[in-house]
């Protein structure tokens, strides 16, 4: 190849990276931490957990890690884009190297179920947060979260207290109602980039329950948003391979 040849070769060549499409940033897969109570082991019940999670997170453009926080290191939520934290033991204690983090750290966090407790006894956490949470009612049985014009059922009957702060409080942005005591509880709470779910919205999961909520939730915080579509998955029981095809496409 002579020398103008490869004068030309090489413009040719950088006329096309210059006009190639540049990814743009909502093409890019969003990076999540998925931290969950206890090791990463997959013995370990929030880890399953974290593992639903991840699945309902396919559902959208992201790249997730999912680990125990006993295996968390310092500072390492600095390098994903959405921090989700879930607890599931009553008086679950975070460990300060996650605690301190979360304190400083200026990104979409959500915190599910246990654990706030005791992280609300930490210096500043009423301030930054506008609430705390002061117990775990095991008695009163909540059994509905309301959601703007929306009711679910709860599940799971048990809830986080959440005490607002009275000077600048946490927006709730959903309640749970105990039909037995007759009281209302704030459900889901937000300041911010953070919000935080009083119960664990994976327990009980069914047609009606506030799971539904919790998925159709994710849309709004991971801001990627979708056409509405009701699909179903069909499961036929009891089913052998010398079935007869148009019996089981009519019971479908």
């Amino acid at each position: 190849m002579s020398t103008v040849q490869r004068v030309l070769f090489f413009f040719v060549v950088l006329g096309l990276l210059v006009f190639l499409p540049v990814p743009s940033r909502a093409d890019q897969p969003k990076s999540v931490l998925i931290v969950c109570e206890g090791s990463s082991s997959l013995k370990n019940p929030a880890i399953g957990l974290g593992r639903q999670l991840g699945a309902l997170l396919g559902h959208f453009n992201t790249v997730v890690t999912i680990k125990g926080v006993n295996d968390y290191a310092p500072r390492e939520m600095y390098r994903y884009d959405y921090i989700f934290y879930n607890s599931f033991q009553a008086n679950s204690q975070v460990p300060a190297k996650f605690a301190d983090d979360v304190m400083r750290l200026d990104k979409r966090i959500i915190w599910m179920n246990t654990g706030f407790k005791e992280f609300s006894s930490r210096p500043g956490v009423a301030e930054k947060f506008g609430f705390v949470v002061t117990s775990v009612d095991s008695v009163s049985k909540y059994n509905s979260v309301k959601y703007q014009d929306h009711v679910f059922s709860k599940g799971e009957p048990n809830i986080n207290v959440i005490q607002l702060t009275r000077k600048n409080p946490a927006t709730v942005v959903a309640t749970a109602s105990s039909s037995q005591a007759r009281r209302e509880l704030p459900y889901i709470v937000q300041r911010g980039l953070f919000t935080y779910f009083a119960d664990s919205p994976f327990a009980y999961a069914d047609e009606g329950s506030k799971y539904l909520l919790f998925a159709d939730m994710l849309h709004d915080i991971l801001e990627e948003h979708h056409e509405e579509s009701h699909s179903a998955l069909i499961r036929i029981e009891d089913v052998t391979p010398m079935e007869n095809p148009d019996n089981l496409r009519e019971i479908a």
